[in-house]
């Protein structure tokens, strides 16, 4: 059994990138970000939401059609040659499901859908975060929403799960919002899940904050600001690090990854190598990862 692990992860730490779009003007400051496989991964089509499966042997995502309709889950197979060609998961291709989430486990896959909610005949317009459990032959179950009180009228997205179960995620209009997307934490005593919190300052001020990826200790996230002041314009990436029983003021992760244009939907890979993350510097969106030794901030010791 760790014989074959080792062997999974070195290949996957060994998959060599498919070039850094170095004849790309737009990409011209960012040769240390990588885009992901072109032509099987990222495409002309649009591919955002990047995530892996614990073993980093599956890659999960989503596509998407001009004006953001028609969200797709995702998923490929790493191979002897790198990622295998993409196949859509079962359960999706209806409604708009967006930014697939492995458990620390591997065995649910967290997402967020306009589905209907059971007893529904139609969806009621607002985003719910949803499981599906990965059976032990290979297949999926039947999506299910979180239950109150994580689900609510408002919109619920993008969550992260913490190895002790604690679910992150991003929404808004809830009652204590602040009027865009905020970010929110709900703790799991092994059955249910608490009732939400705001994490407050020094996020969720006037701004949208969302997209978030937490660490499977839960010592640090990296997450998405909207039009910061002191960012790079569109959605840039940015991390916290949980000191003493707060979070740090956020720190943006710098040109290496963040453009004039959208970067979001990140993910670090279980080995602790690389951040993957979505850009729109091509157009419609593509999946690119780097190093995180190559940047300005130090997600992990």
């Amino acid at each position: 059994m760790l014989v074959s692990l080792l062997t999974a992860v070195a290949a996957f730490i060994s998959l060599v990138g498919p070039g850094r779009m170095v004849g790309d003007p737009a990409a011209s400051s960012q040769l240390a970000a990588e885009l992901v496989q072109p032509g099987v991964i990222s495409t002309d089509g649009g591919e955002i939401f990047p995530a892996l499966s614990p073993d980093g042997q599956t890659l999960y995502f989503n596509t998407h059609l001009a004006g953001w309709s028609s969200h797709r889950l995702m998923m490929s197979r790493l191979g002897p040659d790198g990622w295998g060609e993409p196949e859509m998961l079962p359960f999706s291709g209806v409604y708009n499901d967006r930014a697939p989430r492995p458990s620390p486990d591997g065995r649910v896959l967290f997402f967020s859908s306009d589905r209907p909610l059971p007893g529904a005949s139609r969806p009621r317009g607002d985003f719910n975060l949803w499981t599906v459990e990965l059976m032990d032959d290979g297949s999926w179950g039947e999506p299910q929403p979180l239950p109150p009180p994580v689900t609510t009228e408002a919109d619920e997205w993008h969550s992260s799960l913490t190895a002790d179960g604690t679910l992150y995620f991003s929404s808004r209009n809830r009652p204590d919002s602040h009027g865009f997307s905020d970010l929110y934490r709900a703790r799991f005593d092994g059955e249910s899940y608490s009732e939400p919190e705001n994490l407050g300052s020094p996020f969720n001020d006037r701004r949208s904050q969302s997209d978030v990826f937490v660490g499977p200790d839960g010592s640090f996230m990296v997450f998405v600001i909207t039009d910061h002041p002191e960012g790079f314009g569109g959605d840039d990436l940015w991390a916290s690090f949980f000191r003493d029983g707060v979070w740090t003021d956020p720190v943006n992760l710098g040109p290496e990854v963040n453009t004039s244009q959208y970067e979001y939907g990140p993910a670090v890979s279980p080995d602790g190598r690389y951040l993957y993350f979505s850009s729109h510097r091509r157009g419609l969106g593509d999946i690119y990862r780097i190093q995180l030794s190559e940047l300005e901030v130090e997600l992990l010791p």
